[in-house]
């Protein structure tokens, strides 16, 4: 590469020529263009230098064989010259410098050397998120988030980070690089907690251009707002109860920023039966051999379910594994788990709640100390009798042996449940579906008219049944000795859950106008299934 020394001298040879009209000159070619326009950032003009630029020529910026628009040009002046360029869009350019002699010959020709201008980084492209149209951009825990950026740049790479600048997992996890076309889209794998996403953007160049890398970070902020994450292990500790007792829900790997609360609803017995026209999920039974409740899946947002109620108040999660008390429980529950987050969003606050996948089921065993009535009705014989049961516990199976043996007194005794949810369940007077249900012909009998049912209507027989007390109902079971003790046993009858100790009561013949005898107290089951 020329000097400026010789230049120079060159340049006064070539003037002294022109002076003396000894012949003609024509612009210098090897005129040094200075590499001071390395990288040009977006949007600015370029600046091209010639050193020395020689006097009497005009020096004009070409793209290919046409002068770029708006016309660039600077006279020389036998010193440093500085050729304004245009404005950079988002490509590089290599410009032609045209040389023209200032004289009435007007010799012209290009110099040798050509101005490579590297476009540098544009930081305003406009960034958006296609599949999230809602701001705030509120996400399910885990979720894959699109980002689509306009006018990428050809020959630069970008990437995903958060706002604290670590990258964001993508997919692919490779760097996308920009195109002519402009539009690309990159994919975050998968976001678990709040965060602003944005944009990183690098270029580099080849390692003779003397280049260094370039860096820079989109101006565009993306807030994004995660809800609590749902896939948690609940379980129920401390299952089965008594009545009137409490278990532990465990939560396991809850999360510090979420709020968790129980909510507890007793389960009925269209709990127990699966519905194929439905999406459940079958959740097994603490406590027994293979029970299964059917609940439906948790919605996309939280609703309280229908009947549920929450126990305690809701507690924020550790890290690790929480524990939230529900009772005291009278009955069967299932309890559902909400998980709550509150979320600030460009400097407000947003709210949202969920229901964990899994729910537990807490079953609750039979009344320690139920109302049950026993009572024996003599026989022809005089000397055994018929035992007479009353007051049990709706739901369960009542058992009964003779003192200290093992086999069982006839069937068991048992009390029906009347479901309040599912009317198909019940059996009996009344029991039928509901007005306009889809769940086939009514079942059980509807009597349109004062009805009474009694038992061996008590003397006189010319007594209104309407207005005399009926005796209790009559549980056929094997004969047994006046004055007798049996033993009770009892089980729910949906879970198989129950006492695992017989209670031994005495039974005394009674008249059978007598009031009946309660069992009386007995000391508490064991605290597991038979």
């Amino acid at each position: 590469m020329s000097t400026a020394r010789p230049i120079d001298v060159r340049c006064a040879r070539d003037r002294l020529i022109d002076l003396l009209g000894l012949g003609e000159t024509t612009p210098i070619r090897d005129v040094n263009v200075q590499e001071a326009q390395l990288t040009v950032n977006v949007g600015a003009p370029c600046e091209i230098i010639l050193d020395p630029a020689q006097a009497g020529v005009r020096y004009e910026l070409f793209d290919g064989d046409a002068p770029v628009v708006p016309a660039c040009s600077v006279d020389g002046t036998g010193e440093k010259a500085v050729l304004k360029g245009p404005i950079i869009d988002r490509v590089d350019k290599t410009f032609r410098i045209h040389a023209k002699k200032l004289d009435p010959l007007t010799r012209e020709t290009f110099l040798f050397q050509t101005a490579t201008v590297k476009v540098g980084l544009a930081t305003d492209l406009p960034v958006s998120t296609p599949e999230i149209a809602e701001v705030p951009r509120l996400v399910d825990h885990g979720s894959r988030v699109l980002v689509s950026i306009s006018g990428s740049q050809a020959g630069a790479t970008y990437g995903l980070i958060d706002g604290a600048g670590s990258p964001i997992p993508m997919t692919p996890p490779e760097r996308v690089s920009g195109n002519k076309d402009g539009a690309i889209t990159l994919t975050a794998r998968r976001v678990t907690e709040d965060t602003v996403i944005r944009v990183d953007v690098q270029r580099t160049f080849d390692e003779g251009e003397g280049r260094a890398p370039l860096h820079a970070v989109l101006t565009a902020a993306l807030p994004i707002a995660v809800r609590a994450d749902r896939d948690l292990v609940v379980s129920a500790a401390g299952s089965p109860v008594l009545p009137q007792g409490s278990a532990t829900i465990t939560i396991a790997g809850s999360q510090p920023n979420v709020l968790y609360s129980a909510h507890v609803r007793a389960l009925s017995t269209v709990d127990f039966v699966p519905d194929a026209g439905s999406a459940l999920v079958a959740i097994a039974v603490p406590g027994t051999s293979g029970v299964e409740v059917y609940t439906p899946r948790p919605p996309a947002l939280w609703q309280a379910p229908a009947g549920s109620v929450q126990h305690g108040d809701a507690m924020p999660g550790n890290g690790g594994v929480l524990e939230l008390g529900v009772g005291p429980l009278l009955d069967d529950s299932i309890v559902v788990v909400q998980a709550r987050k509150i979320h600030t969003v460009a400097g407000a606050s947003l709210e949202s709640a969920v229901q964990l996948e899994q729910a537990a089921v807490v079953p609750v065993r039979p009344e320690p100390a139920s109302p049950l009535v026993l009572q024996i009705s003599a026989n022809a014989d005089g000397a055994s009798g018929t035992l007479l049961v009353s007051g049990g516990q709706p739901g369960v199976f009542y058992h009964f042996y003779p003192s200290n043996e093992a086999s069982e007194l006839g069937l068991p005794a048992y009390f029906h449940r009347r479901d309040e949810r599912a009317p198909s369940m019940n059996k009996g007077i009344a029991a039928t579906e509901p007005e306009g249900s889809d769940k086939g012909p009514r079942r059980g009998l509807r009597v349109e008219m004062d009805l009474v049912i009694t038992r061996d209507p008590p003397a006189p027989a010319a007594l209104d049944p309407a207005h005399v007390r009926p005796l209790d109902p009559l549980v056929d079971i094997a004969p047994l000795p006046l004055g007798g003790a049996v033993d009770v046993m009892a089980i729910k009858a949906r879970t198989g859950i129950g006492w695992v100790a017989k209670r031994s009561v005495t039974v005394t013949p009674v008249a059978e106008e007598a009031p009946p005898s309660e069992l009386g107290a007995a000391p508490e089951p064991a605290a597991t299934a038979p």
